[in-house]
């Protein structure tokens, strides 16, 4: 797999955590602000979609819902919080880009599953996506926590919890002695491929911000056989300060696809560094 850096900007928005994109519109989700921004293709603001009635524009950390990730499914563009502290971060949306309606939800009686049962080591969902008729919920790891993929259905799209889901540990290399959190992840559904962000962050928990390490991309081929199997494991890992200085310790969040054309995908990338702004940066994925 070849990576290339096509472009990059800072946008003026910051805890950039979430990326879709939709009709040539890219949607940019911070984890403790009022508003989802949205841009056109040359990343120009073009409209913002109020989520929270809030006086000031960034959420307070113990409040905040930690919207970590993504994924549009037909026309609706669903949000996900971390789960990483309840019941602040027990929080979705749902956004009907064709009416632009938003709509939230608590996710408290699905996180719950997790929690009671001890499923998972502690909850921190930070990448979302659909996989033909499954759903996928990244839970990142941290030094000390694995990294674990839930597998279910869209059921729990119309507040469904059907038991019939599975936990699944993600099969990731350290970089520089950091492990790395899945922060980010989309599917390609006509080439059955799966495309996460990873970044090494050096924090024990899902709450403490840590020093960044560095960040990767990675890939999966055949993903829906892979998901059923005992384990997720990459085919494919690109450190992205190899590409380009201009990745050199940024801490992706996220990953969408914008294109596909003949194995060579673009993609877009957001870093949130915890200086108040976001980055953007253009990459292109040549899996051939």
């Amino acid at each position: 797999m070849h990576i290339t850096l096509k472009r990059k900007q800072t946008l003026n928005y910051p805890s950039g955590s979430a990326l879709e994109y939709y009709k040539k519109t890219l949607f940019v989700i911070g984890d403790d602000i009022n508003y989802i921004l949205c841009l056109n293709e040359n990343w120009e603001e073009i409209n913002r979609i109020n989520l929270f009635d809030f006086d000031g524009e960034r959420i307070p950390k113990p409040d905040k819902p930690d919207l970590e990730c993504a994924t549009i499914i037909n026309d609706v563009l669903y949000l996900v919080g971390s789960g990483s502290k309840s019941p602040q971060r027990d929080v979705a949306f749902f956004i009907f880009l064709s009416e632009m309606k938003v709509k939230k939800i608590s996710t408290a009686a699905f996180y719950s599953i997790f929690r009671d049962r001890n499923l998972v080591s502690e909850m921190n969902i930070e990448g979302f996506t659909d996989c033909k008729d499954k759903l996928l919920f990244f839970n990142r790891g941290n030094t000390q926590q694995p990294n674990q993929l839930i597998v279910t259905d869209h059921n729990i799209l119309k507040k469904q919890f059907p038991d019939k889901f599975k936990i699944i540990p993600i099969q990731i290399q350290a970089l520089n002695g950091i492990n790395l959190g899945i922060s980010g992840a989309c599917y390609d559904e006509k080439n059955d491929i799966l495309i996460l962000s990873a970044s090494a962050e050096n924090t024990d928990n899902a709450y403490d911000d840590g020093e960044i390490e560095g960040s990767v991309i990675a890939v999966v081929h055949n993903a829906y056989q892979k998901i059923q199997a005992q384990e997720l494991c990459m085919d494919a890992v690109v450190e992205l300060e190899k590409i380009d200085t201009a990745l050199t310790k940024q801490k992706i969040e996220s990953v969408c696809i914008t294109n596909v054309e003949n194995g060579i995908y673009s993609c877009v990338l957001v870093a949130d560094n915890d200086n108040g702004k976001s980055e953007l940066f253009e990459i292109e994925l040549d899996i051939n």
